[in-house]
């Protein structure tokens, strides 16, 4: 229901926005490598991993003066989890977790354009992980990225390649005072804008 209610929210305001000037709107597609573990080690645990993690979204982009523009979208995350323990691999037990993983996110970031075509970002992430049973921590909460990319201009169009570097879940929704999973990212992300 929050999470329905939330996006209702970014759609209206999202349409308010296109009536403005100097709007970028972009869909990009990523790929990252993970890591998943506990902020402190435990010894003796299972360990979790996460493949073929990908990512799609849009996002709108409002430019602030020459140099700084203002980000803000929805993401959809998802990959496989694969669960490392001696007491799985016994025939007679079943895989004890779901393996497939799905998250919604809404980043809301800054970008400084560094030149033409470089630039540098970073900002919060809210993250609602729709999966269940994946055999560690809810990865929902508040996050963050950073990142350095590249963007080339042609007349309406933007393309951009952006390596970044996000961290999931420092801030959970629900915090249980026990060592908590946390789930990053090393990712590139592939986008095309169009400028209104």
């Amino acid at each position: 229901m929050k999470t329905g209610v939330l996006l209702v929210f970014l759609l209206l305001c999202g349409v308010s926005v296109f009536a403005q000037s100097g709007l970028e709107v972009r869909g990009y597609f990523g790929v990252s490598s993970t890591l998943l573990g506990p902020k402190a080690g435990v010894v003796g645990a299972g360990s979790s991993e996460m493949d073929g993690f990908r990512e799609f979204g849009v996002m709108l982009s409002k430019g602030i003066g020459r140099k700084f523009r203002v980000n803000g979208g929805l993401s959809y995350s998802y990959g496989k989890v694969e669960f490392q323990c001696d007491l799985c691999n016994l025939p007679d037990l079943p895989y004890p977790y779901n393996q497939d993983f799905r998250m919604l996110s809404i980043p809301l970031y800054a970008e400084y354009e560094l030149t033409k075509f470089l630039f540098v970002a970073g900002g919060p992430l809210l993250d609602f992980q729709h999966s269940e049973s994946n055999n560690f921590d809810d990865q929902s909460g508040v996050g963050y990225l950073v990142g350095l990319g590249g963007k080339v201009r042609a007349e309406k169009f933007t393309f951009s390649l952006f390596p970044n570097y996000k961290r999931h879940g420092v801030i959970p929704f629900e915090n249980n005072g026990e060592a908590k999973d946390i789930l990053q990212e090393l990712g590139v992300q592939a986008g095309v804008g169009y400028r209104f």
